[in-house]
């Protein structure tokens, strides 16, 4: 039988798979760039359920790095190469 950690995990991972697969087709820059966003929070969200399923710290403290090297690069995204109002 499979645990509800675990299957909650695979399903964060299939989400995960299918947002990455939507920024090879991005019409644009930033639609890629916010494709990309997604597809790294839910991985972020896929390894915090797993860390919780395995009870291992480590792939935690992995999961936040992710998530806090993810939200600098779209602050400096959004200050170097987007927006218009510069």
């Amino acid at each position: 039988m499979i645990d509800t950690w675990l299957f909650a995990a695979l399903c964060f991972g299939f989400l995960a798979l299918c947002a990455l697969l939507r920024v090879i087709p991005g019409p644009e820059k930033n639609d890629r760039i916010v494709s990309f966003t997604a597809a790294l929070t839910l991985t972020a969200a896929a390894a915090l359920v797993l860390s919780i399923a395995s009870g291992d710290l480590f792939i935690l403290d992995a999961a936040i790095v992710v998530v806090l090297i993810l939200f600098a690069g779209i602050i400096a995204w959004g200050k170097f190469c987007g927006g218009e109002g510069q």
